[in-house]
């Protein structure tokens, strides 16, 4: 286990150096929870972010807590990754682009006995990071809109085997972190005050999400079906509102002239409950897959702001082939080769635009025989958005690379 333990360690030091160098604007995160993170493994990820009706003993696939209790015994499974994405943000007279790099996950999975398993993690959940600004006519002001910050969600997971072929699991999830938006009024005329709008929302609470799965052979083939069930509901939450007044100093400094408000509220996010089903069938070379997802956005509220956020609905389909798993000496022969798409109707809808997404994604599982690892490599390339109506076209490109860490527990061993 030891040098699987040095290789996770050098892939987190390589992380923290690739955190540093972000540049994020991401205008769209100012709705809702901000821009929501796309928590899927590169496995998954490559294979157009199916998950639903997956199932491989040696991944943790956390988005159904019902899978866990497939894995193998005495297996203990390590996960990690790193995401990087490259955004094109363009209007019809404008663009910009942008980067941003993060760790994707760290998921650890075990069996407890032949019929319980269970996982522990941590994940990114959303980003808030846009700034931009306008001007105003009359008085003559600059308006500045900025906002950062973010939600992480860690999370435990059990699942029982209620027959050989039926399993039901939850994860019990910790969402924490804060929402920070800013606005600000500078006033060409530097005799009056301008003045600023600082709105901080600390989030800290439990939410909860439920899956069953079932699976059943076929001739070579095997057959898997699952649903999730997402609870939403209320997610604790503190809100801090500052509004002031201020003026430059010589040096450009802002002084703060005066307390106009100061207001501190203990209160709740409500999630959006949500609903997905998908399937799998697979043999020795070949896994195919599809789902189906859809969140009720509609109803989300952070202290009685909604957003007017619409239902988002998302289809996805992918597959993956190994030409042959037991080809030690035959190297390509062994790798995974992944393919897939999906399309999403997002919780936007500004100006009359409803906005979609579309996706196609590929990537490749290597094996590495010394450590009996699995680096896994994918991509997505994708388009959200329009430039009608003023707004703004996103086109993307998400990288991830991850790797999976297996090793047997619990044996004792004979030699040496």
């Amino acid at each position: 286990m030891k040098p699987l333990v040095k290789l996770t360690f050098l892939f987190l030091l390589t992380v923290n150096c690739a955190i540093g160098q972000n540049e994020v604007n991401a205008p769209y995160s100012r709705f809702g929870l901000g821009e929501l993170t796309s928590n899927y493994t590169p496995t998954l990820s490559a294979m157009g972010c199916v998950s639903q009706g997956v199932y491989n003993p040696l991944v943790v696939n956390y988005n159904n807590p019902a899978s866990y209790a497939f894995g193998y015994r005495q297996r203990f499974i390590m996960q990690t990754g790193l995401g990087h994405t490259t955004n094109r943000m363009q209007t019809q007279d404008a663009s910009q682009i942008t980067n941003y790099t993060n760790l994707s996950h760290f998921t650890i999975g075990f069996p407890v006995t032949q019929w319980w398993g269970a996982s522990v993690g941590i994940l990114p959940y959303s980003d808030v990071a846009y700034s931009f600004n306008d001007s105003w006519e009359d008085p003559a002001a600059t308006l500045f809109f900025e906002g950062y910050g973010g939600l992480s969600r860690l999370y435990m997971g059990h699942a029982f085997k209620l027959h050989k072929s039926i399993s039901l699991g939850a994860n019990l999830n910790y969402l924490f972190g804060s929402l920070n938006t800013s606005r600000k009024v500078v006033l060409e005329d530097d005799s009056y005050l301008h003045a600023r709008h600082i709105d901080q929302t600390m989030v800290s609470g439990f939410y909860y999400d439920l899956g069953f799965m079932y699976k059943t052979k076929f001739s070579d083939w095997t057959l898997s079906t699952s649903v999730t069930l997402d609870n939403g509901g209320d997610v604790s939450a503190k809100r801090t509102v500052l509004s002031e007044t201020f003026r430059f100093n010589n040096f450009l400094d802002e002084v703060v002239e005066d307390t106009v408000d100061y207001i501190q509220e203990d209160g709740s996010l409500i999630l959006p409950s949500g609903l997905a089903a998908g399937f799998s069938i697979s043999n020795d070379q070949w896994l195919i897959a599809a789902d189906y997802t859809t969140k009720n956005w509609s109803e989300f509220n952070n202290f009685g702001a909604s957003d007017n956020l619409d239902n988002s609905s998302r289809y996805a389909f992918g597959l993956e082939f190994t030409p042959n798993r037991k080809a030690i000496n035959k190297y390509f022969k062994m790798v995974r080769y992944r393919l897939g798409a999906y399309t999403s109707n997002t919780y936007l809808n500004l100006r009359g635009q409803h906005l979609q997404e579309k996706v196609v994604s590929f990537g490749f599982g290597l094996p590495m025989k010394r450590s009996g690892a699995l680096l896994n490599l994918s991509a997505e390339l994708g388009q959200r958005g329009t430039t009608q109506e003023n707004l703004i076209q996103d086109s993307f490109a998400r990288f991830k690379v991850g790797l999976v860490l297996s090793d047997i527990w619990f044996i004792q061993r004979k030699y040496d």
